[in-house]
């Protein structure tokens, strides 16, 4: 009795599969984001592995630059780009993923906004799972892969259908942007993570890596005021003698008014104009 229960079960599971492989083909689609901080990761961290080679360029840093769609980088000088752009991480779980693989990115482009935020628990747990079950049956079958969970797939749709209602093709222009707000009291990170970030950066640079420093926007309504002092992002391009791209500053120069799906993550259209000048400005300050 117990034998054919098992076996009426087996067969329906291997329906079931067989039905969504299906409904995924039909589909066509994978999920661009994830329902947690965990899930939204792992889609991003397997599809950088399952390349058949290492991008030119990759973009290391927290959710903010995870706003960043690949697609949005087409036809331009940064096409060949993968985002690492980890939920509720910094770039320290992105350089730690690069490790995981035997090739490398030409160029870094580092997020500088989440310096000050040092090793998570959630960063230990995920760089874990890397060598678990679940990311060898993600690599042997995309079925099983983070992107192509039910629950990611419509919590992505639903989530780009609310980013994009609404905002237009792209940023307003508005002249009162270009005005300097309050001057920026920078923090820095705590000896021991800046000592991991320095050391991260450090071996990057010795296999041959290119770093590049990145300036995303969060939340800022107008162009910043000038710094009353050294940033943690200071104090590593200074150690390396690394270039640092202010996109803040290049975006409100061009009078372009920010849209924001919270205070601080950018909506689709903005995001994808922001991916764009990223691009223009990688190229404009070689």
């Amino acid at each position: 009795m117990r034998h054919r229960q098992a076996i009426a079960i087996l067969v329906v599971a291997l329906a079931l599969l067989a039905a969504w492989r299906g409904a995924l083909a039909w589909l066509g689609r994978a999920a661009e984001f994830g329902e947690s901080n965990y899930q939204a990761n792992r889609i991003r961290i397997e599809r950088y592995l399952a390349r058949p080679k290492a991008p030119e360029y990759v973009v290391l840093g927290s959710s903010l630059s995870g706003r960043l769609r690949p697609a949005a980088f087409a036809g331009s000088a940064l096409s060949d780009v993968a985002v690492l752009g980890l939920d509720g991480s910094s770039p320290l779980l992105g350089i730690a993923v690069l490790a995981h693989r035997a090739d490398l990115p030409r160029v870094a482009l580092v997020e500088t906004f989440a310096f000050n935020r040092g090793w998570k628990a959630n960063d230990q747990l995920l760089l874990d799972g890397l060598a678990g079950p679940g990311m060898r049956l993600a690599r042997a079958d995309r079925l099983f892969a983070a992107d192509q969970r039910p629950t990611s797939l419509l919590y992505s749709w639903f989530k780009e259908r609310r980013d994009r209602a609404g905002s237009g093709s792209g940023p307003r222009t508005n002249e009162a942007v270009r005005v300097a707000g309050p001057a920026e009291v920078p923090g820095t990170a705590a000896a021991a993570d800046l000592s991991r970030l320095m050391e991260d950066i450090r071996a990057l640079r010795a296999r041959g890596v290119e770093v590049v420093l990145v300036d995303v926007l969060a939340g800022e309504k107008r162009m910043p005021g000038e710094r009353t002092g050294p940033d943690t992002a200071a104090l590593v391009a200074r150690e390396f003698g690394l270039r640092r791209i202010d996109l803040r500053r290049e975006w409100f120069a061009r009078g372009w008014e920010p849209g924001y799906t919270d205070l601080r993550h950018l909506d689709g259209p903005s995001a994808d104009a922001l991916a764009r000048l990223l691009a223009e400005s990688v190229v404009a300050n070689k």
